[in-house]
């Protein structure tokens, strides 16, 4: 015969607290390694700008070998500089797509094409009024 055993739940304790979102963990993941070392946050402004120029890199690599493997197989001599050209085109439109928005801009969550939507709805229902 065994005594019962006796377990601690933590069913309460997880069910008190609401469960932090995704965006809520990064940020607090961040401000954690600031904290523990203050010279990290004096360099994102660095760690921003070689996520920038690896884009323009990537960009002009993967477009311009794309370019060159189609010179090759194509006998062609046109398609590297096309390719270096968009490369550098597409990195330069990751970095506004993904760098281009102005913080607290309360005009930042949207693009053009929801505004321009959200206007013509509006002209709509204002002129049945």
């Amino acid at each position: 015969m065994t005594a019962p055993a006796i377990t601690a739940s933590v069913f309460p304790a997880m069910t008190d607290h609401p469960e932090p979102t995704r965006h809520d963990a990064a940020a607090a993941v961040e401000a954690e390694a600031v904290h523990r070392n203050p010279a990290r946050g004096e360099m994102a402004g660095m760690d921003q700008g070689m996520r920038v120029l690896s884009y323009l890199i990537a960009g002009v690599l993967v477009y311009g070998g794309l370019g060159w493997v189609g010179d090759h197989f194509l006998g062609t001599g046109f398609l590297l500089p096309i390719g270096i050209v968009l490369g550098a085109a597409g990195g330069c439109y990751v970095i506004i797509r993904r760098y281009g928005q102005v913080p607290g801009d309360p005009a930042a969550g949207t693009s053009r094409w929801s505004a321009r939507f959200n206007d013509s709805t509006t002209d709509k229902t204002e002129g049945a009024r």
